[in-house]
């Protein structure tokens, strides 16, 4: 039986001594002389509850912005960007660079227009249209190569930024948070809470990351990008498919449907494996971090003659 989700109890100890004052409370003139927590006319509250200072309050609150400087990041400013006033942009840049560290673009729908079913389809959610989290003053490495859609290192804090974004949507009243992840490392990040809402992609996702012939993971995102992953002749390539973080019961109990189980029985019964000649031809190299290649990696990949 599907649950609603859980947050780390020192983050749900803090939303919940959390003034709520402070998350309403807008801009002064003097602390926004350009008018940049606005449009004209418009609100400066994101879904009535969080302002520009809000959004700095709680981050300070939990901690993050504090995380976020000890990588050496610099001095932090939080932005609220509310052109859209349905689809808010949080975005959080350093004084060092000019791309953002953090960047999260979130729109409330209801479960009928995610085609959830009868059952939720007037129960209010917030939907992650994107999510970016960056350290722009590091290089990628071997250790940490480049997945598919990065151009800067992570920041090793995606756990985090989830739980808060799904406090924030439980502050702002909905019942659970859903998105469509861009790629399977994207998906990895966000299962720990959220579940694919069709069992038989929620299978494929748990089957891909528990077959120890696919590692190592960040490979296995570029073999799925690259359609370089087969099930037994049929290719293989990441589709994304709603996922869903309940909030409440009633979310729990709809994705917990029997439909659902069923799907997810079958699909586990399928078995995946890397394509290697398809691998080895199309593999992006040029994005790749200088030699030496890893052993490992040489020996699966084959690098061109000449070097990388």
């Amino acid at each position: 039986m599907t649950r609603p989700v859980r947050v780390q109890p020192r983050l749900w100890r803090i939303y919940r001594r959390m003034n709520l004052a402070a998350l309403t409370e807008e801009e002064s003139e003097d602390r926004d002389p350009l008018g940049l927590g606005s449009l004209e006319g418009r609100t400066r509250l994101a879904w009535e509850t969080y302002s520009r200072g809000g959004l700095e309050h709680a981050l300070r609150a939990y901690g993050t912005l504090e995380r976020l400087q000890a990588r050496g990041l610099g001095k932090l400013s939080v932005n609220l960007d509310l052109t859209d006033p349905y689809a808010p942009t949080i975005v959080v840049r350093s004084d060092l660079f000019t791309a953002p560290v953090l960047e999260a673009s979130l729109r409330q729908v209801s479960g009928r227009q995610l085609g959830l079913g009868r059952l939720v389809s007037d129960v209010p959610l917030l939907f992650l249209e994107s999510l970016l989290l960056q350290n722009p003053g590091k290089q990628f490495d071997w250790h940490r190569p480049p997945l598919p859609g990065q151009q800067f290192p992570g920041l090793s804090l995606s756990g985090e930024a989830i739980q808060l974004l799904l406090l924030m949507a439980k502050r702002v009243g909905a019942e659970g948070m859903a998105l469509r992840p861009s790629s399977f490392h994207a998906a990895w990040a966000y299962a720990r809470h959220f579940l694919f809402v069709d069992g038989a992609a929620q299978a494929r996702f748990e089957a891909l990351r528990g077959e120890p012939r696919l590692r190592p993971l960040w490979l296995l995102s570029w073999a799925l990008e690259l359609g370089c992953v087969r099930s037994g002749v049929e290719r293989v390539t990441w589709t994304p498919d709603l996922m869903i973080a309940p909030l409440d019961a009633r979310v729990a109990r709809a994705v917990s449907s029997v439909v659902r189980r069923s799907a997810l029985r079958r699909g586990r019964r399928r078995t995946y494996r890397f394509d290697l000649g398809c691998l080895r031809r199309r593999f992006p190299w040029e994005r790749m971090p200088g030699p030496p290649v890893p052993r490992t990696v040489q020996e699966l990949l084959q690098p061109p003659r000449g070097g990388v």
